[in-house]
């Protein structure tokens, strides 16, 4: 995180402090979270806001930081598995998806004006030039175009100015890190307006391949958007954004916390030892507690994505109806590696040297108001079509059936996927007093989405991937390949399509009180509809299937602000069943495999709030409560582990607080700003299975701040991150079935200084 400052949870900034002493208000929050602008206060969404006062004033640079001050989130920036340095893994509420294939969903959205970010790869997004970030937590189908089930991430960018100007950031720190972030506005006319704004991010890795003399977890990253915007008359507005985004970096900073009996493992201990204690016991010097942060690995490394996006927008409003048409086209490519085990052995690698993913989108979008502006509604009709290919290679040891020997193998996966959905919305909310004290809240989606599945996989003779394909009936002779190892490992190719259909539906009241608090119940239902498994590697007649989730959501909530304004209290209390919880496990020989695990009971509370105690202090608080538990577990036919009712949901710690204290004096006409952060975490599991490597016990972590802004124009900051220098794991990947556990830490601690300027 950027100048490592925990912000005000809901965005909120004080006025410039009178120094008459006259008392001071809070900013009012204009929040988009029902599809139309809003004060967050009469807002009866459960929704965490970042103004881009606070994204400035913070540093927040990508879109993952704002898990820290969001009650019940987690966001990993790299997903198990895959070795990305660009891997968005989001959790709210205790719903997500740690996978990043082309066949499985995310459980929580990511949209930038709009627009639906589909994938993981490439999706820790880079707060460039940016307006607001909203957090909605809770199903939200009845507002956005593309389904979410667990909540929804809402980037909305800056728009054009008026004026010509701009600002210039420049970030130094220890890493070697050199950071760079500018904008610019151009009044072309008095009707057409253009802004353009770049970033450039490098900084050392952390973890130190001792063996070979890099370091992963490295940042050097290049972000450009364009944004052109036409109003001809007061009635229209035209607007064409283009954006793009280059990261050419080592893997995601990996540390190995052991090894286990497994296929890998003993493949690796019978093929170097022809002992399996002797080779497991060479394999255990190589396993670290991980804040070591170094790593034996000897393997590819690596992240190089091109992620390229263009959008237009057209929008027509009248005295009482905006008419929206969003276009929107996002091209991913690129390739991402990791040595696995982080050992100098091939025990496994994984390889995407050719990834490539496209996707289209259609929204046509009607909001309005009726019924003297009692009848407030938004409707929708949406269209999304992606394509994309994955080529995955599998490096490993394999033992023969009877354990007598090992083999070396590559195990190669090529899936092309193609998938659909069509869907319409209708939210309507009705006052039926002209007070509108009272509200009453109606929505309804349907979903329909089809998905395709071509794939061919087979196993390779030596580890440089050279193939000898297998299709379905195949038979081995003469020995010479693998003798006794081709009935454990699928080969061939085919192809699998399906569609899921839903209907789902929102119901709510809200009280707006005499005094200004809003009370509001709302009930609303999720989907998340069900895929196919792109790595399988045991021999299956066609590939593994997943059904769609489902979540039926009940929520409470309070906002309210008083004491002069100086005190903003926002509060929330739900009760959810989430239904055929699709979760990651692996199979025999260590492929990942997603399944539907069962039902979960979730309940919880969040609380944020914000008080101006003096024309100096602000003090920022807030608290999450998260209890999931498994009510019912669905029986998962030849998975190598299993859970039962006891098993804790991945990412969702019980408790989770963060606390923030500013204080600001002026020095004539200049400002000096100090602030402490804390955030503290409780255990959480990091994988769904509940591998003991992966635990994390709670943890704190402190973040400094010393901000001198000269006038308008110019802000120096110092900062440090992880003061105290905690070390904690927030992903990883502990795969009995090869045999080895991995885990990333978060980055140790560090400081730096920030230059601003404004023009």
């Amino acid at each position: 995180m950027a100048m490592a400052m925990l912000a005000g949870f809901a965005g909120v900034r004080a006025d410039e402090p009178d120094r008459a002493g006259r008392s001071i208000l809070m900013e009012e929050v204009i929040v988009t979270a029902q599809r139309r602008e809003e004060n967050l206060q009469r807002t009866p969404v459960a929704v965490t806001a970042f103004t881009a006062n606070l994204i400035e004033d913070r540093g927040i640079e990508d879109v993952s930081e704002v898990a820290d001050f969001t009650p019940n989130m987690v966001f990993d920036t790299t997903s198990p598995i895959s070795g990305l340095s660009s891997g968005a893994i989001v959790f709210l509420r205790g719903i997500g998806n740690s996978d990043f294939s082309l066949t499985t969903d995310p459980g929580v959205g990511i949209y930038v004006d709009g627009v639906y970010m589909s994938r993981s790869v490439g999706g820790v997004l880079d707060v460039l030039d940016i307006e607001r970030i909203e957090v909605l937590r809770g199903p939200q189908g009845t507002l956005f175009g593309r389904n979410t089930i667990g909540g929804a991430i809402n980037v909305t960018a800056r728009k054009p100015g008026d004026e010509l100007g701009g600002s210039v950031a420049l970030t130094a720190g220890n890493f070697d890190r050199r950071d760079i972030r500018a904008s610019l506005d151009i009044p072309i006319s008095e009707r057409l307006r253009a802004a353009l704004a770049v970033s450039e991010k490098n900084r050392n890795g952390f973890v130190d391949r001792v063996l070979v003399g890099d370091a992963l977890g490295d940042d050097d990253e290049f972000a450009f958007r364009g944004v052109l915007l036409f109003e001809p008359n007061d009635l229209l507005d035209f607007q064409l954004t283009l954006d793009r985004t280059e990261i050419d970096e080592r893997s995601a900073g990996s540390t190995l916390r052991g090894f286990t009996p497994g296929a890998g493992t003993l493949g690796y201990a019978l093929a170097t030892f022809g002992d399996i204690e002797a080779g497991l016991a060479d394999l255990a010097q190589y396993a670290t507690d991980g804040e070591d942060d170094i790593s034996s690995a000897t393997g590819v490394s690596g992240t190089r994505l091109d992620l390229d996006g263009i959008s237009f927008t057209g929008r027509y409003s009248a005295n009482y109806f905006d008419l929206k048409y969003t276009f929107a086209h996002r091209e991913t490519t690129g390739s991402f590696h990791r040595d696995a085990d982080n050992s100098p052995h091939a025990i496994t690698e994984t390889l995407n040297p050719d990834y490539d993913h496209e996707q289209v989108t259609h929204e046509l979008q009607l909001t309005g108001s009726a019924l003297g502006g009692r009848l407030n509604y938004v409707a929708g009709l949406y269209a999304f079509d992606e394509e994309g290919t994955d080529n995955v290679f599998v490096r490993v040891f394999l033992p023969s059936p009877d354990l007598a020997v090992g083999f070396p193998a590559a195990i190669h996966n090529l899936a092309d996927v193609e998938n659909d959905s069509r869907a319409a919305y209708l939210q309507m909310t009705w006052s039926p007093a002209e007070d509108g004290m009272f509200s009453f809240t109606g929505g309804v989606r349907h979903t329909e989405d089809d998905k395709a599945y071509e794939y061919s996989q087979y196993i390779a003779a030596d580890l440089q991937g050279n193939p000898l394909p297998f299709f379905p009936g195949a038979v081995t002779e003469g020995g010479s390949f693998m003798p006794g190892l081709l009935p454990l490992v699928g080969n061939g190719s085919g192809a699998a399509n399906d569609s899921f259909k839903e209907t789902t539906f929102k119901v709510g009241v809200d009280a707006n009180l005499p005094d200004g608090t809003l009370l509001y119940y709302h009930f609303s239902q999720g989907f998340k509809s069900g895929g196919f498994v792109l790595r399988y590697v045991d021999a299956v007649p066609q590939p593994r299937t997943f059904e769609p989730e489902l979540l039926d959501s009940h929520e409470v909530g309070v906002k309210w602000q008083g004491l002069d304004d100086r005190v903003r209290l926002n509060a929330a209390a739900f009760l959810a069943d989430y239904q055929d919880v699709q979760v990651t496990f692996f199979d025999s020989l260590g492929g990942p495999v997603t399944a539907n695990s069962g039902s979960v009971d979730i309940g919880g509370l969040e609380i944020e709030l914000t008080a101006l105690l003096t024309a100096n202090l602000r003090v920022d608080l807030g608290y999450g409560y998260l209890d999931a538990d498994y009510d019912e577990i669905n029986p998962i036919a030849g998975l190598s582990l299993t859970i039962d009712e006891s098993a804790k949901l991945v990412n969702s710690p019980k408790h989770s607080i963060y606390a923030g204290v500013e204080y600001s004096a002026w020095l004539n006409d200049n400002e000096l700003a100090l602030r402490l952060d804390y955030a503290r975490t409780d255990d959480v599991f990091n994988d769904s299975q509940n591998s003991p490597f992966l635990f994390q016990k709670a943890y704190g972590r402190l973040n400094a701040s010393v901000r001198y802004s000269i006038g308008e124009s110019m802000d120096v900051v110092a900062f440090a991150e992880n003061l105290t220098d905690e070390r904690y794991i927030e992903s990883g990947d502990s795969n009995y079935g090869l045999g080895f556990h991995e885990a990333n830490y978060n980055r140790p601690r560090e400081y730096g200084v920030t230059i601003r300027y404004r023009f």
